[in-house]
């Protein structure tokens, strides 16, 4: 985890839990755990040799465990969790007696089959047969109990065929199965478990899953789990414990930990981030999860089809077909879609999909605008749109690039006469405060103006821009210099900018701004990392009163400032995109934060 995550204890509130009389099997009572690391590397034993006798060897104290506390009771299927390296081995390892503790104390009643290392003892040069003896026998078997156990623990291990065959020969599964049915033949009082159900094939997985289980039901075994695989540890444990960087993170029920660590563990975000997400998590309030929409698809161009049907159930007269793999034209076209009425399509570079063809019959447009930002093999679109619709106009805007097409967009627009009072200058690759911006791109017949991001403002935008009655700006200071924007601030109406500490903070001044235009009904969340399943949003955001909240369900600090920023807000929450943006946790934790009306 990185260090600005918290990794002070997380506490959930248990006061109300009814007293628990099982007796305890395992008590950790202030567990500290440190190593002594070298902090130079030695090469061989002759300068470490040296180093030792100059006095030149100095260690580094290096804290794999710090102050861990928690108790296992009597048929507890307990989990412990957490990032790789966060101590979760030495953990385990202390509570088998492989380790002694720095400082603190553990003390575990009863037996133990401790499964930490499965195979270790294992002679790679001698067959099964013979290393279930010697393994045996490291366990503290006798031979006379091998020989009882013995065929049941080839059977388990589905190794018959292969019982004198040198170990070497095996793979690391059928390794695994022999370690695992040796360790596992008798019935102990504590099962240690380290990552071993992530060994072997699926159906071997399966089967070790399963006679744990049954070591827990039929005989109430206690069992200490530690997993990578979050699902695994709620769907076997009833108490869970997480470790993050040697420090105890939370404990409390399979479900409630789980839950948090899926948002949290080792995601990137501030202490204070954290803090809030975790509050949110906790939360008792029970979002109604049957009012959040999602529109998604598995492609950008089916999620503008699905907004487009949306919007003109009834079909439109025009329909905008811009490049879905040049994702800035079909946000240079948010005002011209406002001022056509028009849905925006996306296709492909050398053909329409399938999925877009059907929604252009559907829609039966009396025209087709196609935009070419110098990527569209314009005459092969044009011969799948006339398939299609036989009858329909097509007519071609396009430059070379995004900023000649724009300029070629905003001509054709002033020609008609279809723009309304303001215009938005940009730059290449600003898609994000695009998209944020579409929904007031749209109902404002609002051209969008683009330069070269490091360039100069070319005349021909400062042209346009001196002509409106207000000029939005979108892009930061790099991109457009108070100094190059002075001619304009003198000349035009009013100059809006669009500037934010960072992409969520420029989104959350985006909205608050079109909010003053006009109120919002509902709230469309987008990845920020993908913006591109929302380029054609606007015509949807605009009809439906939606504003665009830009999250990262992976970013504490981003998911902290959308909770934040909900609860200032009300209406419908949808979230837009592929199926694999949001998950159902992502979406009840941002539900939660909504401000009910």
């Amino acid at each position: 985890m990185p260090e600005n995550v918290n990794t002070s204890e997380l506490v959930i509130d248990q006061s109300e839990e009814a007293e628990d009389n099982r007796s305890v099997m395992i008590k950790v009572d202030h567990v500290s755990m440190s190593f002594n690391m070298a902090s130079e590397q030695m090469n061989s034993l002759k300068e470490y040799a040296v180093a030792i006798a100059k006095r030149k060897l100095f260690f580094e104290e290096f804290k794999a465990l710090d102050d861990v506390s928690f108790e296992v009771r009597k048929g507890d299927v307990f989990g412990i969790m957490g990032t790789n390296g966060s101590g979760k081995s030495t953990m385990l390892k202390i509570i088998a007696g492989v380790l002694e503790p720095t400082k603190g104390t553990c003390q575990v009643n009863g037996n133990i089959a401790p499964l930490i290392e499965l195979g270790a003892g294992f002679d790679m040069d001698l067959s099964a047969r013979e290393n279930i003896y010697l393994n045996g026998a490291l366990l503290g078997y006798s031979k006379q109990f091998i020989d009882e156990n013995f065929d049941a623990i080839v059977e388990f291990a589905e190794v018959e065929k292969f019982l004198d065959m040198p170990l070497k020969n095996y793979s690391s599964g059928m390794v695994a199965r022999i370690a695992f049915a040796i360790a596992t033949v008798i019935v102990p009082e504590v099962l240690i478990v380290d990552e071993v159900l992530s060994v072997g094939d699926f159906m071997f997985q399966k089967k070790c899953e399963d006679r744990i289980t049954k070591l827990i039901k039929e005989h109430g075994v206690t069992v200490l789990i530690v997993s990578h695989n979050n699902d695994q540890i709620e769907r076997l444990c009833n108490k869970v414990v997480w470790i993050e960087k040697g420090h105890l993170r939370m404990a409390g029920t399979a479900k409630e930990v789980c839950q948090t660590y899926r948002v949290l563990g080792g995601h990137v975000g501030s202490k204070e981030s954290e803090q809030i997400v975790f509050e949110t998590l906790q939360d008792p309030k029970k979002p109604d999860m049957s009012g959040i929409e999602s529109i998604e698809a598995d492609t950008r161009y089916g999620i503008a089809a699905k907004l487009s049907s949306r919007c003109y159930p009834d079909g439109a007269k025009a329909v905008i077909l811009a490049s879905g793999e040049h994702e800035m034209v079909p946000l240079i076209a948010n005002g011209f879609a406002g001022a056509l009425d028009a849905p925006i399509l996306l296709t492909q570079n050398e053909s329409v999909p399938d999925i877009t063809a059907q929604e252009l019959t559907r829609l039966s447009p009396e025209t087709v605008y196609v935009l070419n930002g110098g990527t569209l093999d314009s005459f092969a679109v044009q011969m799948e749109i006339r398939t299609a619709l036989s009858q329909v106009q097509v007519q071609l805007l396009k430059g070379e690039d995004c900023t000649a097409l724009s300029w070629a967009l905003y001509q054709h627009g002033k020609t008609e006469g279809l723009w309304g009072e303001d215009v938005a200058l940009t730059y290449d690759g600003c898609l994000g405060d695009l998209v944020s911006l579409s929904p007031y791109l749209f109902s404002n017949k609002c051209p969008v103006l683009v330069k070269e991001a490091p360039s100069e403002i070319p005349e021909w935008m400062l042209d346009a821009a001196l002509s409106a009655k207000e000029v939005l700006v979108v892009g930061g200071y790099k991109s457009f210099t108070e100094e190059a924007l002075e001619p304009i601030a003198k000349s035009a109406g009013q100059v809006t900018r669009f500037v934010g500490e960072g992409p969520y903070d420029a989104n959350e001044k985006i909205d608050n701004w079109i909010s003053q235009h006009a109120k919002a009904e509902r709230l469309l969340v987008v990845s920020i990392w993908y913006p591109q399943d929302a380029v054609a949003v606007a015509a949807y955001a605009s009809k439906k009163r939606g504003l665009i909240v830009l999250e990262d369900p992976q970013n504490l600090d981003s998911v902290a400032h959308g909770i934040n920023y909900l609860k200032k807000q009300s209406g419908k929450l949808e979230f837009i995109g592929d199926k694999s943006r949001f998950n159902d946790l992502d979406k009840s934790l941002l539900a939660k934060a909504l401000k009910c009306d």
